[in-house]
C-alpha cells in the first residue's frame, strides 16, 4: 500500500500542473480512504477527465486496469501514528528526544557502515563512463544532492524521479553504466527489480543498492549491497542517507584530486 502512495507522489511531482495525470494522482492522494468506493466513471467525473484517461493512467503506473489499482486502497488506514513513532519519543520534550534519536542513529551508522565499501564505490563512480542513481521521496532528495555534489568532481550523474522512467533507464543501460539504488528498506524497489526488470546477462549495468535492510540479500540483478544499521522509526532517515551521500561525494573528490596530482 505504501508503495502505491510513493508511485502516486512520484507522478504528482513529475507531471505539469493541470495535466490529466496530475489531476488524477492528486485526487486519489486527497481521497485515499474513500477511493476504493469509486467506480471508473465516478473517478473520471471527479477528475474532469474521460474514462479512457483513467485507464491510461492506471497502465502508465503499472496496473492492468482501474479495478486492480482500486484494490490497493481497501486496506488504507491512517499511518500517522506509525510513521512518526521513534524510540525514546517524549511528547513533553519533542525537540530534545527527536534530536537525540537522530544522533543515536548517526552513531549506529558510524559503527556499521564500511569505509572500504564507500571508497570502492567512489572508485567505481570515477571509473564508469556513465553513472546514475535512483531513490524515492526522502532518498530521491538525497540523490539530487549527490547529483549536485558530484558535479564538483566533474561527474555528471543521471537520475529519474518516476518509477517507470527509472525502470526504462535501468533496462536500457549497458555494461559501461554504474547505477546506485538508495533504498532504506528496499521495499519500493522490489516490485520493479524482482517482477518487472528484464536485463541482458551479457551487457547490463553494475547495480549497487545502499540499504539498511540486511535481509534483502537475494536479487539476480543487484551486484553489491552497501549496508548500514539504524533504529527503526522517524529519526532514522534521511539523515543516514545524507551522511552516506556526503562521505561518498568527499571520497570521489579526494580520489580525483589524488589521481590528478599523481599524473602531474
Amino acid at each position: 500500500m505504501f508503495n502505491m502512495v510513493i508511485i502516486l507522489l512520484a507522478t504528482l511531482n513529475s507531471e505539469p500542473v493541470g495535466t490529466n495525470d496530475y489531476r488524477i494522482s492528486r485526487f486519489i492522494l486527497s481521497n485515499l480512504k474513500e477511493i476504493h468506493q469509486y467506480n471508473i466513471s465516478q473517478l473520471a467525473k471527479a477528475c474532469f477527465v474521460s474514462n479512457s484517461s483513467i485507464s491510461r493512467f492506471c497502465r502508465k503506473i503499472g496496473f492492468r486496469d482501474f479495478n486492480e489499482l482500486k484494490h490497493q486502497f481497501f486496506q488504507w488506514t491512517d499511518i500517522g501514528r506509525e510513521k512518526f513513532a521513534y524510540q525514546g519519543c517524549r511528547e513533553e520534550a519533542l525537540k530534545d528526544s527527536y534530536i537525540d534519536g537522530i544522533i543515536e542513529n548517526l552513531q549506529l551508522l558510524k559503527k556499521s557502515i564500511q569505509a572500504q565499501e564507500l571508497q570502492q564505490l567512489a572508485r567505481d563512480i570515477l571509473t564508469f563512463s556513465k553513472v546514475a542513481a535512483f531513490g524515492s521521496l526522502h532518498s530521491q532528495s538525497v540523490v539530487l544532492n549527490l547529483q549536485t555534489d558530484l558535479l564538483t568532481s566533474g561527474i555528471v550523474m543521471d537520475t529519474r524521479t518516476r518509477f517507470q522512467e527509472q525502470l526504462e533507464y535501468i533496462e536500457e543501460a549497458d555494461s559501461e553504466t554504474l547505477i546506485l539504488l538508495f533504498s532504506r528498506g528496499g521495499s519500493h524497489l522490489k516490485r520493479f527489480l524482482i517482477h518487472d526488470l528484464q536485463l541482458s546477462q551479457s551487457n547490463r549495468p553494475k547495480i549497487v543498492m545502499i540499504t539498511a535492510n540486511r535481509g534483502f540479500r537475494t536479487n539476480k540483478y543487484i551486484d553489491q549491497f552497501v549496508y548500514y544499521d539504524e533504529q527503526e522509526g522517524f529519526t532514522a532517515y534521511p539523515y543516514a542517507f545524507e551522511a552516506i551521500k556526503g562521505i561518498l561525494a568527499l571520497e570521489v573528490y579526494m580520489q580525483k584530486n589524488k589521481n590528478e596530482k599523481h599524473l602531474k
